[in-house]
């Protein structure tokens, strides 16, 4: 199967957008950790760094794949 440039082009956009969605919800769910009251501050700490992880996983990838991802 080949594609052409367009069919590229596209399935790099939205590549984009799935990465930067990710992005955004990771962001999301560090605010709400950080937010919750009813968790201790050391649970905080061990889930923000999986969440930390997980949020440079997807700029790595992001960089690898040579896509510049909005800031979230």
């Amino acid at each position: 199967m080949v594609f052409n440039e367009k069919d590229n082009l596209v399935k790099l956009m939205n590549y984009r957008e799935d990465l930067e969605i990710k992005l955004q919800k990771v962001t999301l769910a560090i605010q709400e950790v950080v937010e919750d009251v009813y968790i201790t501050d050391q649970e905080k700490q061990r889930m923000i760094a999986k969440l930390i992880d997980f949020k440079d996983a997807i700029i790595s990838k992001g960089m690898e794949l040579n896509i510049e991802l909005e800031a979230a």
